[in-house]
């Protein structure tokens, strides 16, 4: 019985499309051709229901404003997913893509969510030959605004996208869909602007500071917020020398092909360096009255300690000792918090 309904969901499927594609450009297409292409789709396993595809990943063209880098994906950063559907022997959670129409380079499919998944399908169909693996992919008709905030929420809790990716994906969308008004952009992704501020700070760093770090995809949140006040005035230059410096490095590890990179936490700390921190001020109260009216104790915090000096010659009594000791004691715990 569920084969059957399958299979009359695809025929009104096809046949629907058909109609809607008769009436805006003409019968150049037979019905009768597509419904059968569709029951040889089912026949052979390639379609699980009307929704779901099994796609050639030649047939498909990541969206230009997708979360991930695609270029920066290999076998090694996606081997547990390759591993896994390998050992599957197919792709097990679906992707999102959208259908194209007249694409000047033949792709029939756009990708909104699943860039690794296409990645590792392509890799085993490949380099493996595992042709009876395919992209298994959702098709959905979505505007671009709804497929950025859609691959947004697919993807706002997998570790394995960087902070950078979603910090440049933010960027673009501030502008592309929500002309540069953050606040607006953060209601409709129902989050902070706090939050979409601190990733949008990540794709805002100058080329000389995200060529410092041997991969981007290393660059974290705090790394943006943090260096964002030392990127300007006469400690930027400081910055940035640092930043070439530290690009240098990284360029002859590439070179060498199996030199060592600085990694991401330690040319954070080393960018940070490049502005000398100004001396904590040392805060400071004065407690006790003996003769003359001068306080005869002192207090002062060094890092988590609270150091008291206290005037020998004042010679105050035990009990004005005393008190002196937690008025101070009190004052400068108020002054810490």
């Amino acid at each position: 019985m569920a084969r059957k309904r399958i299979l009359q969901n695809a025929v009104t499927a096809a046949r629907d499309k058909s109609e809607e594609t008769t009436k805006s450009e003409g019968p150049a297409i037979n019905p009768f051709a597509q419904r059968e292409g569709a029951l040889s789709d089912i026949a052979q396993g390639r379609i699980r229901d009307v929704r779901l595809r099994m796609l050639d990943p030649k047939t498909c063209r990541m969206w230009e404003k997708h979360n991930r880098i695609y270029d920066l994906l290999t076998a090694e950063n996606c081997a547990d997913l390759i591993n896994s559907i390998r050992a599957q022997g197919k792709q097990e959670i679906p992707a999102v893509v959208r259908r194209l129409k007249g694409d000047p380079e033949g792709y029939e499919y756009e990708v909104i969510s699943g860039a690794r998944r296409h990645f590792a399908v392509s890799y085993l169909r490949e380099a493996e030959n595992r042709k009876e693996i395919f992209y298994l992919a959702e098709v959905k008709d979505l505007a671009d605004e709804e497929a950025f905030r859609f691959a947004d929420l697919e993807n706002r809790g997998r570790k394995d996208i960087s902070d950078y990716e979603r910090g440049r994906e933010y960027q673009k969308a501030l502008h592309d869909y929500y002309g540069g008004n953050m606040t607006r952009m953060a209601q409709r992704m129902e989050v902070s602007k706090a939050l979409l501020s601190s990733y949008i700070a990540i794709a805002k760093l100058p080329r000389e500071v995200l060529d410092a770090y041997g991969d981007p995809r290393e660059i974290a949140v705090r790394h943006g917020q943090q260096l964002s006040p030392l990127l300007k005035g006469a400690k930027r230059e400081k910055v940035l020398a640092r930043a070439q410096e530290i690009a240098k490095t990284q360029d002859q590890a590439r070179a060498l092909g199996g030199g060592t990179f600085i990694n991401g936490a330690e040319v954070f700390k080393l960018l940070k360096g490049s502005v000398p921190k100004a001396p904590a001020e040392k805060k400071a109260v004065k407690e006790g009255r003996a003769g003359g009216g001068m306080a005869f104790l002192t207090g002062r915090i060094e890092g988590d300690i609270l150091k008291l000096e206290i005037d020998l010659e004042a010679d105050p009594s035990s009990e004005d000792l005393a008190a002196a000791v937690v008025r101070a004691y009190e004052r400068m715990k108020g002054k810490r918090a």
